[in-house]
C-alpha cells in the first residue's frame, strides 16, 4: 500500500469552548487532488493554515511521507508547500515580475526561470499579460495569474483556498479546465478548498466533507453524491426532498415505498412500516414524451409548472401529486417541446433515490 504524502491525526483547535477544527484522521495520497468541501464557516481554511504551520494547533500530529513534522522543525516541510490564499496579493512590478519573484527568492537559476515562465505563461494563457501591471488586470485575469504563480514554483504539495471563487461562469469553466489539465500533467499533490459542489466534482479525485470542523465523509465525488452519509451532506450535494412515505416492502435492500397513491422504489436499510423521506438530485431525473420500457423503476406522469433557464441548462418544475425538479440541457428541453402545462413522463432510478428516517429529516428541516 502506497504511503500517504500527508497524514493528520487528532488535529484540534478551539476558541473558548467551541472546537473550530476537530479532525481525527486525514490523509493525502501522492499525486491526487483532494477537495476539502463544506459550507462557509466549516473550518476548511483554518485546517489549511494548521497543516501548513501558518497557525499553531492546540493538539495533533502531522506526518509528511511518514515522518512527523513539528513546529520547531517545520521550515524544511514548508519549503515543499505552496499555499495560495483566496484573494490574490501582488507585489510591485509587472505580472512577469510577480511570476518570477518566488523563483528568485528560492534562488532558481535564470535559465530555469526563463523556461518555467514560458511554460506556465503558455499553460495558463497569460503571455499577453506579462508586461502589464497587476492593477490593470480584470478579476478573472488576476485569478489566472494567481494560479500560475503557484504552479511555476513546482511544489510537492499545493494548497488552494477557493481558487475559482467570484468568477463568472464562462471564465471559471475555462480556468478550471486549464487547472485540471495542468494538474494532471504535473501530478502535483493538491488540496483544494471549495464550497461549490460542481467545482469539487470537476477537479477532485477524492473529497473530504467538513462540517463544524470535523471531516464527516471521505470518498470520490460520485460516491459521496450517490451515497451521502448524513442528511446535511445530502443537502450539500444538491439532493432535494421528493416525498415522505411508508415502507411497505423490503427485499435485499430494495424498498417499496407508498406515498401519495404511488409505489416508489428506492434502495435503503429500512423495515416495512417505517416512515422515510426520499431525496433526489434534479440531475438524475429523466424526462420523456412517453413512458419508455427501460430498467428505470420509477415513472410519474407530471405536468410542467415552471421553466427556469440556467446558463446551458433548464430547471424544470413538475407536479405529479408531489413536486419534482429536473435539470435538462437546453437542446433537450427544445426537443421535448417543454412548456408550462405540458404533460411529460419523469423517471428516477431506484439507485438515484436516497432514503432517510423521516423524523431525522424533519429535524434537519426544522433547523434550517
Amino acid at each position: 500500500m502506497e504511503r500517504p504524502t500527508l497524514e493528520v491525526k487528532n488535529l484540534k483547535l478551539a476558541s473558548g469552548q467551541r472546537l473550530i477544527v476537530d479532525v481525527n484522521y486525514f490523509d493525502l495520497k501522492p499525486g491526487e487532488c483532494l477537495v476539502l468541501f463544506g459550507p462557509n464557516g466549516a473550518g476548511k481554511s483554518t485546517f489549511l493554515r494548521l497543516i501548513s504551520f501558518l497557525q499553531p494547533a492546540d493538539a495533533g500530529e502531522i506526518y509528511y511521507q511518514g515522518q512527523k513534522v513539528e513546529l520547531k522543525n517545520s521550515a524544511e516541510f514548508r519549503k515543499k508547500i505552496v499555499y495560495l490564499l483566496q484573494k490574490p496579493v501582488f507585489f510591485k512590478g509587472t505580472v512577469g515580475d510577480n511570476l518570477l519573484l518566488g523563483l528568485k527568492f528560492r534562488k532558481v537559476d535564470q535559465t530555469q526561470q526563463k523556461k518555467r515562465l514560458e511554460k506556465i505563461a503558455a499553460a495558463f494563457q497569460v503571455e499577453p499579460l506579462l508586461g502589464r501591471l497587476p492593477e490593470e488586470l480584470s478579476g478573472g485575469e488576476r485569478q489566472r495569474v494567481h494560479l500560475a504563480r503557484a504552479f511555476i514554483l513546482e511544489p510537492e504539495i499545493l494548497l488552494l483556498d477557493e481558487p475559482f471563487n467570484g468568477l463568472d461562469v464562462q471564465y471559471k469553466d475555462r480556468l478550471m479546465a486549464d487547472f485540471y489539465r495542468l494538474r494532471k500533467t504535473t501530478g502535483v499533490t493538491t488540496i483544494l478548498v471549495t464550497h461549490v459542489r460542481q467545482e469539487a466534482a470537476y477537479v477532485g479525485d477524492r473529497m473530504a466533507v467538513m462540517l463544524n470542523g470535523q471531516i464527516i465523509q471521505t470518498g470520490t465525488p460520485e460516491e459521496i453524491s450517490t451515497a451521502p452519509a448524513t442528511p446535511e451532506i445530502s443537502n450539500l450535494m444538491g439532493h432535494e426532498t421528493l416525498v415522505e412515505g411508508q415502507v411497505v416492502n423490503s427485499e435485499n435492500g430494495l424498498l417499496e415505498v407508498a406515498a401519495h397513491g404511488e409505489k416508489i422504489f428506492a434502495f435503503g436499510q429500512h423495515k416495512p412500516g417505517e416512515k422515510v423521506v426520499l431525496t433526489f438530485r434534479p440531475e438524475e431525473v429523466i424526462l420523456a414524451r412517453q413512458q419508455p420500457s427501460t430498467s428505470v423503476r420509477n415513472w410519474f406522469l407530471a405536468e410542467v409548472t415552471e421553466l427556469r433557464p440556467l446558463d446551458r441548462m433548464v430547471l424544470v418544475y413538475l407536479e405529479c401529486g408531489f413536486s419534482l425538479k429536473a435539470f435538462v440541457a437546453r437542446s433537450s428541453a427544445a426537443e421535448l417541446e417543454l412548456e408550462v402545462g405540458k404533460k411529460i413522463w419523469a423517471g428516477i432510478k431506484a439507485s438515484a433515490l436516497t432514503t432517510w428516517p423521516s423524523q431525522q429529516e424533519n429535524k434537519i428541516d426544522e433547523g434550517d
